[in-house]
Formats: C-alpha cells, structure tokens, sequence
C-alpha cells in the first residue's frame, strides 16, 4: 500500500469513528428517540433530501427509496424518515401542486447538524493530507 492509499485508508477509519461519535451524540442529547437503525442508510438519506433541498426540488418518499435499490425496502427507507421526523430533522411537507404528494424538507436543526458533519469531513480529509484546489472548477 502506498502513501496516499494509506492516507485515504486513515481518513476512512477516522470519518467511521466520527460518525460513531456524532450518532451516540444525536441520541445522548435527545435529538434521536432512538439509535439509527442503519447510519449508512441514515446518512444517505440526509445527503439526499439536503442534496434536493439545495437543487430547490425536495425529494419525495418515493424517489428516496428509489435510490436505496436493493440495500433497503421502502417501509425501511419510511421508517428511517418517521425517526427523523420525530426528531425534527425533516418535515414532510404537501405538494401544493399534487395532494397526493408529500415533499421531504430538511429543517434548520438538519441544516446545522449538516454544516457540522460536513465541516468534521473537510477537517478529517486535511488531517490526511486532502489539499482542495480551486484549479478543478476552472472552466
């Protein structure tokens, strides 16, 4: 194993352990009722409702599971968003265009525990030596 896969083989460990960390905080602090059944299927799920939020077109339940293929069913993806619903983290919110739909909406507590997650990443990643270049978003 070379440097750089060493490196990037560290930077995966710490990011687990950051995680491991973060979630017993979410629970220890009482923003989860309970532990996250699956915290690679829970952060999938918030990147992917912040990640639609952010493009200005909330996700629906039904998209959301589409993305989970064959690693969860629905009724998992559905009781994963009730968990988070329940601690304020998304809101389901009426499609005023279809009633039949419902918009899953990161709230301002996802937004902030978000920012937090994603600064720990960028932090982890310089402690491994990742160096950002703006020179990749050149035109």
């Amino acid at each position: 194993m070379n440097a750089q896969e060493r490196a990037l083989l560290a930077m995966d460990v710490a990011w687990v352990e950051w995680r491991s960390e973060f979630r017993r905080k979410l629970f220890n602090d009482g923003i989860l009722g309970r532990p996250m059944r699956s915290v690679f299927e829970a952060d999938m799920i918030f990147s992917i409702v912040a990640h639609h939020a952010l493009l200005g077109r909330p996700v629906t339940l039904k998209e959301l599971a589409t993305y989970f293929g064959m690693i969860a069913t629905p009724a998992t993806v559905s009781r994963h968003v009730d968990d988070m619903e329940q601690g304020g983290l998304v809101e389901r919110r009426l499609d005023t265009n279809d009633r039949r739909r419902m918009f899953l909406v990161p709230t301002r507590r996802l937004e902030g525990l978000g920012h937090e997650f994603q600064q720990a990443r960028l932090r982890i990643m310089r402690e491994n030596g990742f160096v950002w270049s703006n020179d990749n978003n050149k035109e």
